[in-house]
């Protein structure tokens, strides 16, 4: 289970260069207020959206998520546990970056943005964008119910759910594993035809020993010259290969230096950062005591004002220093690629040469058996014809073991396409669906009926619904009306949180909820909903964002505000 603790924000939409702070495990329901525009949807929505997706929830286009009055240095934080780890991830615009750190350790980093992203959701959130705003988050603006998602990203919504995107997973490395055992089939039976023409060639070479003929001869003299001349083309590529491979190890003699200047970058950048964090703290204590929480003496205003200048001075300083060393340490990174590029220039010259190397042994091979064949000849035909004889037999077992083989793997590909049978959306996956989906009908119908909605949804296998109503009629989703929709909306998504809960896939303690009391529920539904939220609050910490907060505020724990003063939001 994901349990969030806390989102931390600055310079994100109409927040200011401060950070704002939320605590999300402190209140089992929170009501969040604040006019149009005072940026309760940018504090919880899109925050926690773009710090975990690298999207916002609403459609915000990315450059637009910088604060518009300071232009930079946008930064979001959430913090999280799962079991006994503890998790926080930084995101950032203007300068960009992201961030992931375990148990105060940064994750080892990949270079492409997009694997790293991919290795969160596959490796520590263990669900995407769709499942994540399927079960956490529900909106009034931005939100796509699952009604109203294709078949494609319902399958994938529910695959997540219910935790098995693994056979989806091992289907990919079945694939992978068919079409390794398929090469190997095509290879023995390439094999196989080269085989059979060199048993046909030693054939014909015993009927042309037994005649013991000058053509024959003459044929072992031209086999001779096409060898020597093929093993001399390859002793020059070696040649001049080798020469290249020399030029290349000369470009990247620095290499093993560079690779220590990235490590001792990233360790200072590391200590850096502790020291602006430090110094923040400092700063803060300065700022926000007035009195020594120790001995409670007053501390003068000319020494909280020196110990805070000082702090920021040194944070500012530190800051223009690690803008520095991340610039020294681009260009050592790009140094280290540029040192793997040449290195895997050398590996693709070795492979060639290893490959001119097999063709100049090959060809002394040839040579070698063919002055043989000439001097056997000259010697003893009848002892030319059993050395002959001895390399067909030879060849013949090379054949019988290829012929082996190429069975072994006809039977493992067989064993793999039944797999694949057994692995696609129609076998396993099917199954775990059929039998989950009258859970998720009989919750979605329980919450149906707590909120007071009297009518019969059912999910088939291939996620179409079927919805009765009244005299059992058939009503499709769209034909309801706005609140009922949103009921049914808002029972799906408790559904799935319970079936998250009961797989712990998509489970986590937080759900939020923006504007739903304020756009399609009537009172009575408000009322229902409530209730279900009430009883949900045992296991979730809920926020509720509302312009009816006079109304609802005594129906919650906690409330919170946030207001606009000039051009900033800030948290009241």
């Amino acid at each position: 289970m994901i349990e969030f603790k806390k989102i931390r924000l600055k310079n994100f939409g109409s927040f200011g260069n401060h950070f704002t702070e939320i605590d999300l495990n402190r209140h089992r329901t929170t009501l969040v207020s604040g006019l149009n525009g005072h940026g309760k949807s940018f504090a919880l929505l899109d925050s926690i959206t773009f710090a975990l997706f690298g999207k916002p929830f609403r459609k915000i286009n990315i450059p637009q998520l910088v604060n518009s009055v300071n232009e930079k240095d946008c930064v979001v934080e959430v913090e999280f546990n799962i079991g006994d780890d503890e998790y926080m991830i930084h995101r950032g615009l203007k300068p960009k970056k992201f961030e992931v750190h375990k148990n105060g350790e940064l994750m080892d980093v990949i270079a492409r943005s997009k694997d790293y992203q991919k290795m969160l959701e596959d490796q520590v959130l263990k669900m995407n964008y769709k499942s994540f705003t399927q079960v956490v988050i529900l909106g009034a603006s931005a939100f796509v119910p699952f009604m109203q998602l294709s078949a494609a990203d319902r399958r994938t919504v529910i695959e997540d759910i219910l935790d098995i995107q693994v056979f989806s997973n091992m289907n990919s490395v079945l694939r992978d594993k068919t079409s390794a055992t398929k090469t190997e089939i095509n290879e023995i039976t390439r094999q196989l035809s080269i085989n059979k023409e060199r048993g046909t060639g030693l054939v014909n070479l015993v009927k042309s020993l037994e005649k013991k003929s000058d053509e024959q001869l003459v044929t072992l003299n031209e086999e001779l010259s096409v060898a020597n001349q093929t093993r001399g083309s390859a002793e020059d590529e070696i040649t001049a290969l080798d020469d290249k491979i020399s030029e290349l190890l000369l470009k990247i003699s620095d290499e093993k230096t560079v690779n220590q200047r990235i490590q001792k970058y990233s360790q200072a950048r590391m200590r850096m950062n502790r020291e602006i964090k430090e110094n923040e703290k400092n700063s803060k204590f300065y700022t926000d005591n007035k009195n020594c929480p120790t001995c409670h003496q007053e501390i003068s205003e000319e020494s909280r004002a020196e110990a805070t200048t000082k702090a920021v001075n040194t944070i500012d300083t530190l800051n223009t220093a690690l803008a520095e060393l991340e610039e020294m340490e681009q260009k050592q990174v790009k140094r280290s690629n540029e040192i793997s590029e040449v290195q895997k220039q050398i590996e693709d010259l070795k492979s060639e040469r290893i490959a001119h190397i097999t063709t100049e042994r090959n060809a002394r091979c040839a040579i070698k058996s063919i002055e043989d064949k000439k001097q056997k000849l000259q010697q003893s035909e009848e002892g030319d014809i059993q050395d002959v004889k001895a390399q067909l037999d030879r060849v013949m077992e090379d054949r019988e073991k290829l012929i082996k083989r190429k069975e072994e793997l006809l039977v493992k590909q067989n064993t793999f396409t039944h797999a694949g049978h057994m692995l696609k959306d129609s076998g396993i996956k099917a199954k775990v669906i059929r039998y989950y989906l009258p859970i998720i009908n009989a919750l979605v119908n329980k919450h149906l009926k707590e909120m007071d909605f009297y009518v019969s949804f059912d999910l088939d296998e291939n996620f179409n619904e079927t919805i009765k109503s009244r005299h059992r009629d058939n009503f499709s989703y769209m034909s309801f009306s706005e609140g009922e929709k949103m009921r049914i909306d808002l029972a799906i998504l408790l559904a799935w949180r319970e079936v998250s809960r009961l797989k712990n896939s998509a489970n986590t303690n937080l759900l939020i909820l923006d504007e739903v009391f304020d756009a399609s529920l009537d009172a009575i539904g408000s009322d229902d909903f409530l209730k279900l939220l009430d009883n949900l609050s045992t296991r979730s910490h809920i926020f509720v964002i509302s312009h009816k907060a006079d109304q609802l505020v005594d129906k919650f724990q906690n409330q919170v505000s946030f207001q606009k003063q000039g051009n900033f939001s800030r948290l009241v």
